[in-house]
């Protein structure tokens, strides 16, 4: 019932009008049609008969073709446009994936996600040190860091940076990162700006508005050069600032990664998703 009101509402009230008068005057013509034919009126009429029987057919096929047929056509062109809005979103999403993991080893973005939660917990154990030993930590911690990364032109361990001004001067490797970088907000920014207004509009679901805020910050603030980049630390900082640039980053990579798992679950790919 609430189907047919929404069908019937929908269409255009000209429209509406023109149908049903049509309608009233095809019931007309064939109650008229009927009753003549009742008192054999109809002999020797041929001709009228034919014009009678075409303009009943017509006063009865018009509003049929403008109601039904129409919105037929309509609901085809909306399932086509859902389709492809579907098809695009997936697209996209796992293209975003793709985007993510390109930078590390990681095998999915769910993969790189937890990786990132044991690289905060990590940094978190690196607040604690006692000055003494943090020096020594925090060369274990770019160790680990960079088993994480795909590296350049994979330079030795003797060759990784020891401390956060060594992270600083790698600019070999910050040359990979800005590139991935920007290719990850570039990529965010066409779900967010191109494919979230489709999706929607065709009725499809999206995140909901808390974690997509929250990916919308993390893309902005990724490597931003407000304390928030250890591969572009200022020159006056010290190992608190560069525990709190890499805390940021892992962070807001994780952010990322958390929305893509979700965008992933709402439009699965038939095709596992791998780090390329």
């Amino acid at each position: 019932m609430t189907r047919a009101r929404h069908w019937w509402t929908s269409t255009p009230r000209l429209i509406r009008r023109f149908s049903v008068v049509l309608l009233l005057i095809g019931a007309a013509l064939a109650g008229g049609g009927l009753w003549l034919d009742h008192i054999d009126w109809w002999e020797g009429h041929d001709f009228l008969i034919n014009l009678a029987s075409s303009l009943t057919s017509l006063c009865f096929g018009v509003p049929t073709a403008l109601l039904v047929l129409t919105h037929l056509g309509n609901a085809q062109a909306d399932a086509r446009q859902t389709r492809r809005a579907r098809e695009a979103a997936i697209q996209e999403i796992h293209d975003f994936q793709r985007a993510l993991a390109k930078a590390f080893h990681v095998t999915s973005t769910a993969d790189l996600a937890d990786k990132l939660r044991a690289l905060e917990v990590k940094l978190r154990e690196l607040r604690l040190q006692p000055n003494p030993d943090r020096a020594e930590a925090i060369a274990r911690f770019l160790d680990s860091f960079y088993d994480l990364l795909k590296e350049p032109r994979s330079p030795s361990p003797m060759q990784r940076p020891t401390d956060w001004a060594g992270l600083s001067r790698d600019g070999r490797q910050w040359g990979q990162m800005r590139t991935w970088h920007v290719r990850v907000v570039s990529q965010w920014k066409t779900l967010s700006d191109e494919v979230r207004p489709r999706v929607t509009d065709c009725g499809l679901p999206w995140i909901t508005k808390t974690p997509a805020t929250e990916a919308e910050q993390a893309a902005r603030l990724l490597l931003s050069e407000d304390r928030r980049n250890p591969w572009k630390m200022p020159t006056d900082f010290n190992d608190s600032a560069g525990i709190t640039a890499m805390g940021h980053f892992a962070r807001d990579l994780w952010t990322l990664c958390n929305a893509a798992e979700t965008l992933a679950a709402l439009y699965p790919s038939p095709d596992a998703v791998h780090a390329p």
